[in-house]
């Protein structure tokens, strides 16, 4: 009764979370045992270890003398070791993705026998706009004529229409996976040191925190502001004490998609920028070769690539990989993009 009582708290709130994304969450990674009583009613028994991530991944509970623990999304009776994971987040694995085709992803998250990941490169065919101007007006929007305010209302209310559709268009063969779609960029974030010092009023205003907070960083050292390559940046906002704002390097490679010069060099994420942030309409967030997450106008921009997030179960995972020494061979010219 319990595990089933966290589960459907949990469901509603990810309703209302999407109905309201100012929402505050208690089904985080940051659940604690505490929570659990303003979810269900425990009587007697007693919480003793829990942990959560996109679902509820470890629950132990102690009730009449008893102890009960989560085995296979199941509570049995005994007091059990949680079980070691397989993966851990950032390991390199080779997957099966259709009945012939492999790619190679990187650990998001393990869910039971379900292993969430990111794909290590681009997909090809080219890079794509968040939402065109063409997708834009077909979804009831009028680019050229719609205010700023109508603009940040419908590109959250439209997403990332253009980027989703090349991604479904390219990966339509991968039958084997079960969910694939653009990264939310609070999935990339939590992978910094910055996300995971912020309080939880902070999580919920991310957006604006890590724009003002790495902007000021940028402005404030100026071997930052001068450099010029994705990896020439890496390395300055690293000796410069900003390596808390980067990505990991495995979540920045790759980055190619075309041959085109002029392109930027990075993926989109399915995040529209907070209107608040900056004075100017219809801004998305995506992962540039500086390592960083940075905001860039769907309006003008149309130079990105897009890399999914799979879910996939672990009887298709073919090995384990060692993951390559890190190498950025996306390096281009142009100022970081975080100074818009």
């Amino acid at each position: 009764m319990i595990l089933s009582g966290i589960n459907n708290y949990c469901a509603t709130e990810e309703i209302k979370y999407q109905m309201d994304n100012n929402y505050t969450k208690t089904c985080t990674s940051s659940m604690t045992k505490e929570n659990v009583s303003k979810m269900v009613n425990l009587g007697n028994a007693e919480i003793l270890e829990i942990e959560y991530s996109d679902k509820l991944t470890w629950l132990k509970v102690k009730s009449n003398g008893h102890i009960y623990s989560l085995q296979n999304n199941t509570m049995v009776e005994g007091d059990l070791d949680k079980p070691e994971a397989k993966y851990a987040v950032g390991d390199l694995l080779k997957v099966q993705v259709s009945d012939s085709e492999t790619q190679n992803i990187y650990v998001l998250e393990v869910n039971g026998d379900e292993i969430v990941g990111i794909l290590d490169r681009n997909l090809p065919g080219g890079t794509v706009a968040w939402i065109s101007e063409e997708d834009y007006n077909n979804a009831g929007g009028n680019w050229t004529s719609d205010d700023d305010s109508t603009v940040n209302q419908n590109l959250y209310e439209f997403g990332a229409v253009t980027a989703n559709k090349a991604l479904n268009e390219r990966t339509s063969s991968w039958n084997k996976v079960t969910k694939k779609y653009l990264p939310e960029a609070t999935t990339l974030l939590k992978l910094t040191e910055f996300y995971q010092n912020l309080n939880e009023v902070d999580k919920q205003n991310w957006q604006s925190k890590y724009f003002t907070d790495f902007y000021g960083f940028i402005q404030a050292n100026e071997d930052v502001k001068n450099c010029r390559s994705g990896s020439e940046c890496r390395q300055a906002i690293t000796a410069a004490g900003g390596a808390k704002y980067l990505l990991p390097e495995w979540a920045t490679i790759n980055l190619e998609t075309t041959g085109d010069s002029s392109a930027g060099n990075g993926y989109w994420t399915s995040t529209p920028m907070n209107y608040s942030v900056v004075s100017d309409p219809g801004y998305a967030w995506l992962v540039d070769d500086y390592g960083e997450l940075s905001s860039v106008s769907v309006g003008i921009f149309e130079y990105y690539g897009v890399r999914p997030v799979i879910h996939i179960y672990e009887s298709n995972i073919l090995e384990k990989l060692e993951a390559p020494e890190y190498v950025n061979p996306d390096d281009v010219g142009g100022d970081l993009v975080t100074e818009e």
